[in-house]
């Protein structure tokens, strides 16, 4: 198999589950990271021969980067789930969501809004305050996941540092200790 094509193709799935919306980091992504770094670590080979040329270097270094993006899908549902319980920028998103939630519950026009939904039979309850206490928690759900997203997001360039770098590492001692291995013509 083409390892640069695997690279690119690995690389192009990670970008589209990366940036492909806003909100929370999902377990969805966490799995398709999961099956991303299956099919590299079934697929990709180092090469049986030679050294560390300047072009396997490279090789290593694109692999390393690629495996550990597609970790950080794995890991980034697991980091958002501390940085919101633990951290002051989680504290601010959990307010924030319950200020737009508040705001939104507290909006007259949004309550005319509510009882003419209900009305017309399109809220699928019985209550205009029903339907706004739905409505106030589909946004405290959109505002929190939108907000700790976003804090995640920031916080993810190190853990993919760090799992390239010692990927980086693993992959040039495992090229290195086949070349001391190789017999010697």
């Amino acid at each position: 198999m083409d390892r640069a094509a695997l690279l690119g193709t690995a690389l192009a799935a990670v970008v589209a589950l990366s940036f492909s919306g806003e909100g929370a980091w999902d377990w969805l992504g966490a799995t398709a990271g999961i099956a991303l770094l299956t099919v590299l670590g079934a697929f990709f080979r180092l090469p049986a021969e030679g050294g560390l040329t300047p072009w396997l270097r490279g090789e290593l270094a694109a692999f390393s980067v690629v495996a550990a993006l597609a970790a950080t899908l794995v890991i980034a549902p697991l980091l958002q789930t501390v940085l919101a319980a633990t951290t002051d920028a989680g504290r601010t998103c959990h307010a924030s969501a319950a200020v737009a939630a508040g705001a939104l519950e507290s909006d007259g026009s949004l309550q005319r809004g509510a009882e003419l939904a209900v009305s017309r039979g399109d809220a699928d309850v019985t209550t205009a305050t029903d339907a706004l206490s739905r409505a106030a928690a589909n946004e405290r759900r959109t505002v929190m996941g939108d907000c700790i997203g976003a804090v995640t997001s920031g916080w993810l360039w190190a853990p993919a540092t760090g799992m390239a770098a010692v990927g980086y590492a693993c992959a040039w001692w495992l090229v290195r200790r086949r070349h001391t291995r190789a017999p010697r013509s």
